[in-house]
């Protein structure tokens, strides 16, 4: 019995002993470690998940990010968009009054001209020649009449012999008065003061009347003009309000309507408005204008970004930021409260409010898409209220 007890225990001593060495083995050890990992990664994934519903909780109690724009009156315009052109009043072109060859030309484009200066002259020479034997046979009836007056003055002669020496003297005068006139028409003048816009005449060049050898352009008095749908023609009237956007020249400048016509042309249904114009730099006549017409006025209305206005079957409403109250009455917090409003005029981006929103009132201009009435919302705007 003895010997029978002493070999189990030393089966069971080599039974552990085989045990250790086997749990110290590498493979043992590399067991161990991925069970380690893989209870890490378990852990780390339960505290990523904690964390991100502890974070969307203070976010909900936060509330939605959004941006506001406190309601104030102002003044609301909306306009009529039409299309013009800047046109001078004094353009004009300067032509021959003859026929002829042009033999001077005493300007270049862009010269500064006065009314009635010679631009050109063409060549008269047969016609001066006539007015050289004009001049001659004035000097002649001129000595006659002289010395025929100084007879009959003294009585010597008769009055018949006194009046026919003053007629032909008075006669040649008003011929050689009128070869002058003719000799002028040879020279081509400017017609108005201006700014010399285009110089066709050459030397040598043959000419007729009608022929546009010159253009002047009084620069100093350009005006917009347009055409207006005939269905505007109660809106628009001399006096109103102008204003006028050149793309060119990205400028813009107001005036006032100074012609409004009576008349519908048949042909296209439009009538003519015309404005006169401030010195504007750069302009150049025929370049094009943007014309914004006032047809609506409230000096005192409420307005807000047409983005912010949203339809729906039932009607328009915007979303204001509500002010929340706590137990002792100070303000908690805000919440989003979609606000039924009647809309009026829409114009560059604003929409008038008749009715729905008053001064102070909150609107919600950014992140109001999707937002429910009572939600939460929050912002930097925030700061101070």
């Amino acid at each position: 019995m003895k010997r029978y007890i002493l070999q189990i225990s030393m089966i069971a001593a080599l039974a552990i002993g085989a045990c250790g060495e086997k749990a110290n083995s590498p493979e043992a050890k590399k067991a161990k470690l991925e069970s380690l990992k893989k209870e890490i990664a378990k852990l780390q994934g339960e505290a990523n998940l904690l964390e991100k519903e502890l974070n969307s909780g203070a976010d909900a109690a936060l509330g939605k990010t959004v941006e506001v724009s406190t309601v104030s009156r102002g003044l609301f315009q909306s306009y009529i968009m039409i299309e013009g052109t800047a046109d001078a009043n004094e353009s004009t072109i300067a032509t021959p009054k003859v026929p002829g060859t042009v033999i001077r030309v005493m300007v270049q484009p862009g010269a500064q001209v006065s009314a009635g200066q010679v631009l050109a002259q063409l060549d008269n020479t047969a016609i001066s020649q006539g007015k050289n034997e004009l001049n001659q046979q004035l000097v002649f009836v001129t000595t006659l009449f002289e010395k025929q007056k100084r007879l009959w003055e003294k009585g010597v002669g008769t009055e018949v012999q006194y009046l026919s020496a003053k007629n032909q003297k008075e006669a040649l005068e008003k011929s050689l008065k009128t070869l002058e006139a003719q000799i002028d028409m040879y020279n081509i003048k400017a017609p108005i003061s201006g700014t010399l816009e285009s110089v066709e005449a050459k030397v040598g060049q043959a000419v007729a009347p009608g022929m546009p050898l010159f253009r002047v352009v009084n620069m100093a008095n350009i005006k917009i003009k347009a055409d207006v749908a005939e269905s505007h023609s109660k809106k628009i009237k001399a006096g109103d309000q102008i204003k006028i956007y050149f793309p060119d020249l990205k400028s813009e400048v107001t005036t006032q309507i100074s012609f409004a016509a009576k008349y519908i042309d048949p042909l296209n249904r439009t009538f003519r408005v015309e404005t006169k114009l401030p010195k504007v730099e750069n302009l150049k006549p025929n370049m094009i204008a943007k014309l914004k017409i006032v047809d609506y006025e409230n000096k005192s209305a409420i307005s807000v970004n047409s983005n912010s206005v949203q339809s729906t079957e039932s009607g328009s409403f915007v979303v204001v930021a509500k002010t929340v109250a706590g137990k002792n009455g100070a303000a908690q917090g805000f919440v989003a409260e979609r606000r039924k409003v009647t809309i009026g005029k829409t114009s560059e981006g604003l929409t008038e409010i008749i009715e729905g929103l008053n001064e102070g009132d909150l609107v919600i201009t950014a992140g109001y898409q999707e937002l429910n009435d009572g939600q939460a919302i929050s912002g930097e705007w925030m700061k101070g209220k």
